[in-house]
């Protein structure tokens, strides 16, 4: 998300405190009216996509989320506890209005309604959970206002609402990253800036639509030879056709990549595009750098950012390793039946073994072997050099959709991600973590460069940021960049989003499984990958 600078009066100011990723937007001063001189020398802009509004969409499902938090947990704290049983209901519902409009008031005082373009899929949570804590303690003052504070059924209320907000806002999640995938609701813009830079712009916006924005046209440098046909943005001049280009376009927005423009360059268009009331945002080229590690200040009226260097203190780490134990165990007794009857089913199928093993790079660079349920034939390893002309990756990893040397058997264990839970040993052994970059084979980190090669500075993990956000697609390049990002960037509450993304996905997952009334043959070698849209895997370690 970008970091808002106003104009007014022609000063700048920022919006005091807030953190941002690297892109810095420049909003147009309220008042600006963008001029028209352009407008009778070009055609009509094509009618634009309305916006709707997804922050009062939004907004709608945390009220009805909260709604039926709040009225639940005041239901559970009166069957619990004596002290209800004589309070009046007009006393409850006002209870329960109040905390539903507290909780309200608290995510938007977050900054949790405001535009939803950024993309980042586990960033919304911390903040949800401060604003719902925050919601609980002014309902207990209020009732202490009133004469009447029952904190234990504040407390129940409170977990309730945060309970439903969490669930309602998953499934938002999952409807607006569906349908951005399909071109809807994004933002559209005019990308800006040197050649190369708005390329991969470009390129970036078209690997991650579900960041919100669609590029409809590049100004600046020509990207690329004249009469070259091709399915990118189109390009419509120079910087200084970039207000004519937001017009023909209907775009609403400008992306403008400033780490190879001149500094007066930047200045003149971003004060010519604010004053055609037109917003701007700024990529600064910084890569790999957490909105938590950004802070922003005026130094003598001039927007200033501040990059704070990585922290990850031995407190955190040991509470990321409390983390993984408590986890691990938790879902090794849980779903240790399930295990079982995995075993029962792989070893009923083909007298095969029950497990596969596989040897994979972990902390340091130090081997290890990873456990998972066996979902493909014996002689797997053996029939992958036939494949590997099919491979659908970019770079040094493999996948092939379909593949043929899955099982019937292993087909029904992944789309439950049940083959992944034995790595929960390697994680209390310590050779894992339960988030953290994907477990290289020794033979893909053979091939990695050696910034790619930090990403052992930490434990792989059995889910992750890449397992999570852009499994499904193609791109090595996205596999390196959300590898390095959390290497630089992690946190128990990235962590912890991320689990939380990890359980939404696996039951996106298990329901599409559910639906299906038999599991379907093997399709053939070569059967194309499936379309944009579809759900990632989210643990696939071993994928």
């Amino acid at each position: 998300m970008g970091i808002p600078l106003r104009e007014p009066r022609g000063v700048r100011h920022l919006d005091g405190g807030r953190g941002a990723g690297a892109p810095v937007a420049v909003a147009p001063a309220p008042e600006a009216s963008r001029p028209d001189r352009h407008a009778a020398a070009l055609p009509p802009a094509p009618p634009a996509r309305r916006r709707v509004g997804l922050g009062a969409r939004l907004a709608a499902v945390d009220l009805a989320s909260s709604l039926v938090g709040w009225w639940a947990g005041w239901a559970i704290g009166k069957a619990t506890g004596p002290t209800l049983s004589t309070t009046p209901v007009t006393t409850s519902l006002w209870m329960v209005a109040v905390g539903v409009a507290a909780t309200i008031s608290c995510l938007a005082a977050a900054g949790l309604y405001r535009p939803l373009v950024n993309g980042i899929r586990a960033g919304a949570l911390g903040r949800v959970i401060q604003s719902t804590a925050v919601a609980a303690v002014l309902v207990i003052i209020w009732q202490g206002l009133v004469g009447d504070a029952v904190p234990r059924v504040a407390l129940s209320g409170v977990a309730g609402a945060l309970t439903a907000t969490v669930i309602a806002r998953c499934g938002f999640d999952v409807w607006l990253i569906n349908r951005r995938e399909r071109g809807d609701h994004r933002t559209p813009v005019v990308v800006a800036g040197a050649a190369g830079d708005t390329a991969a712009l470009v390129e970036f916006l078209e690997l991650n639509p579900e960041a919100g924005f669609q590029a409809r046209a590049v100004v600046g440098e020509r990207p690329r030879p004249a009469g070259v046909a091709t399915d990118r943005p189109p390009w419509m001049g120079r910087l200084d056709d970039v207000l004519a280009a937001v017009e023909r376009t209907g775009a609403s927005d400008v992306l403008l990549a400033v780490s190879r423009l001149p500094a007066p360059t930047v200045d003149r268009v971003v004060h010519d595009l604010a004053s055609a009331g037109v917003t701007v945002h700024l990529s600064t080229g910084v890569r790999g750098v957490s909105r938590d590690r950004l802070q922003t200040f005026a130094l003598a009226h001039e927007p200033i950012v501040r990059v704070t260097p990585p922290s990850h203190p031995a407190v955190q780490r040991v509470a990321k390793r409390a983390l993984d134990i408590l986890v691990a165990s938790v879902l090794l007794a849980v779903t240790a039946p399930a295990i079982v009857a995995a075993a029962v089913l792989i070893k009923a199928h083909d007298r095969g073994p029950v497990f596969f093993r596989q040897v994979r790079v972990g902390r340091d660079g130090r081997p290890f072997t990873l456990l998972k349920l066996r979902t493909m034939q014996v002689e797997a390893e053996v029939r992958l050099a036939d494949l590997r002309a099919h491979n659908e990756r970019h770079g040094p990893l493999f996948k092939v959709s379909d593949d043929p040397r899955v099982t019937p058997i292993g087909a029904l264990l992944r789309s439950t991600a049940v083959d992944e839970l034995p790595q929960v040993v390697n994680v209390l052994t310590g050779r894992m973590s339960i988030v953290g970059p994907r477990p290289a084979l020794p033979s893909e980190t053979a091939l990695f460069d050696d910034e790619l090669q930090r990403r052992h500075l930490v434990r792989p993990g059995v889910t992750g940021l890449w397992q999570v956000e852009a499994n499904h697609k193609a791109s090595f390049e996205e596999y390196r960049r959300l590898d390095l990002f959390y290497v630089d960037n992690w946190s128990l509450g990235v962590d912890v989003a991320v689990i939380v993304d990890t359980v939404q996905a696996i039951a996106r997952r298990v329901l599409r499984t559910l639906r299906r009334s038999a599991p379907s043959a093997p399709a053939p070698v070569g059967t194309p990958s499936p379309p944009a849209g579809a759900a990632p895997e989210p643990l696939g370690a071993g994928r």
